[in-house]
């Protein structure tokens, strides 16, 4: 309240700004701190002054350095000069304060994780490490994804470390959300949707299947479908054959993802999970031969005949019918070839 009514008699910042001249360097910083509080209403009064306070964060004696980059970072940024504001802010370390709400603070929050994407995904797409990064910027960004976490702010926290090529970070929103599936899900549908680079996206995938095969449950069917999208068949066919080993419901499991498999699966992927799982298949065990077999024709029928056709292959029986005209009637024990029958008349006839 006194800070309030105290601005609201006050018209200029000019009377501050003089002891900026004085050559005590506590009367120095109490003028820093009144400006602090007074940018937001005399920054442009201020901006006049502005070497006078860069001064003072140049001089490596002066005890409060931080405090006038801060002051030169708020002028800065209400002149529209971000990358200026940025870098003072990055000089003012722990003065800026990450978990204040101001317009300002959001600002240069957003101007630090922009910078520190652009580093960090050249870093990562290049072979090595040459790409300098701040480490007071990283310290920034570090703190904000510390301030997410203990806010509960696990979904952004989750897009930011992707957008920032930060697995460590990825990690550790998943493990501490209350939601950890959910959060599974989440990071899955951000990989696949806003992810340009295979190669970070294959990274994440790996994240993902190493913590969903950790969970108290296992989730195989988002195992495998992000083996699918890491052309993982050799795997796929082992979280199959793991399934189909397993209990009755591991078994139903099974047939969902091959169901999923059969969905959203291209052929030539399903194909190569057919032949990892059949080459994991034991040589198939030659069949019994029936009893039966080896024996010869005649054998057989005896068989057949003193079992009275039961047992092994039925014989069917059929009734002996009485020769009609022009049918063959074989000959009796004589292997002879069978001749037709005739009737015979009346001798008479004829």
């Amino acid at each position: 309240m006194r800070t309030m009514a105290v601005r609201a008699n006050l018209t200029s910042a000019a009377g501050v700004l003089s002891l900026l001249n004085e050559p005590e360097s506590e009367i120095k910083v109490f003028a820093l701190q009144r400006l602090d509080e007074l940018v937001g209403d005399f920054w442009a009064e201020i901006a006049e002054a502005i070497s006078k306070i860069e001064e003072l964060y140049e001089d490596a004696e002066f005890p409060e350095r931080e405090l006038s980059a801060l002051v030169a970072s708020k002028v800065y940024y209400h002149l529209g000069a971000f990358e200026l504001s940025l870098m003072y802010a990055l000089g003012a370390g722990e003065k800026f304060d990450v978990n204040g709400t101001s317009e300002f603070i959001e600002t240069i929050i957003s101007k630090c994780i922009d910078h520190y994407t652009k580093l960090r995904v050249k870093r990562f797409e290049g072979e090595t490490d040459e790409t300098f990064i701040d480490p007071r910027l990283e310290s920034i960004v570090n703190r904000m994804f510390q301030r997410c976490l203990h806010d509960g702010r696990y979904k952004q926290a989750v897009g930011i470390a992707i957008e920032t090529r930060r697995i460590d970070v990825l990690q550790e929103a998943i493990e501490q959300s209350n939601d950890i599936p959910g959060m599974l899900a989440y990071s899955m549908k951000v990989a696949l949707s806003l992810i340009n680079s295979p190669k970070f996206r294959n990274m994440v995938l790996q994240v993902l299947v190493r913590t969903y095969e950790q969970l108290e449950t296992p989730d195989y069917i988002s195992v495998c479908q992000c083996y699918i999208f890491l052309d993982d068949a050799e795997s796929t066919a082992q979280v199959l054959e793991k399934l189909v080993r397993g209990s009755k419901d591991d078994a139903l499991i099974a047939y969902q993802i091959g169901f999923d498999l059969y969905e959203s699966a291209t052929q030539h992927f399903l194909r190569r999970v057919q032949e990892v799982i059949r080459a994991a298949l034991p040589a198939p065990v030659p069949a019994t031969p029936p009893k039966d077999v080896g024996k010869k024709p005649e054998e057989l029928v005896e068989a057949v005949q003193e079992t009275g056709g039961q047992g092994g292959v039925a014989v069917p029986q059929q009734e002996s019918a009485p020769a009609s005209e022009g049918e063959s009637v074989p000959m009796q024990e004589t292997g002879g070839p069978s001749v037709p029958v005739q009737e015979t008349g009346d001798p008479g006839e004829g």
